[in-house]
């Protein structure tokens, strides 16, 4: 026996059912256990419907959470990337310092020979005055003892006179 049922309604399907089964003269309790196991079937229908819609609601609530955590995911995806311009930012900043610690060295050495160079020249023509002076005085000393005589000389022929 094939039962082929395009009826929507559950109860109509259960009607159509029993009376197939009256009328290919089907015993009372092969009846009722038929009409038992399909309210079982029906029943187990019902509930799977039930698991269906709060798998699709588990469902959607995860896809909620998979979209939240996607979110949270680019925010910090956004973070990082900012990071790292930051750190790339400071790596030109520091390569920037360095050259121009480095060009600062160079300008003191420069500086210090500079200064080591007129010290020196300073100090050699320092010199160089001070025994000029001391030149100076000498010849000035031996003058000034010849005009000394001189003019004793000279004192002395006046008073000879």
């Amino acid at each position: 026996m094939q039962l082929i049922c395009h009826q929507p309604n559950k109860l109509q399907f259960c009607s159509h059912l029993a009376s197939l089964t009256l009328e290919n003269s089907m015993s009372e309790e092969r009846f009722d256990r038929l009409e038992n196991q399909l309210s079982q079937v029906i029943q187990a229908l019902g509930t799977m419907q039930q698991s269906m819609s709060t798998m699709q609601q588990n469902m959607a609530g995860i896809e909620q959470r998979v979209t939240g955590i996607e979110q949270q995911v680019t925010g910090i995806e956004q973070r990082v990337t900012g990071i790292e311009q930051r750190v790339a930012s400071m790596e030109q900043n520091i390569n920037a310092a360095r050259e121009d610690i480095t060009s600062l060295r160079f300008r003191i050495d420069s500086v210090e020979g500079a200064v080591t160079v007129v010290i020196r020249n300073t100090f050699v023509a320092q010199q160089n005055f001070i025994d000029e002076l001391n030149l100076d005085l000498s010849i000035n000393e031996r003058k000034t003892r010849r005009l000394a005589r001189r003019v004793a000389r000279l004192e002395r022929q006046d008073l000879d006179d």
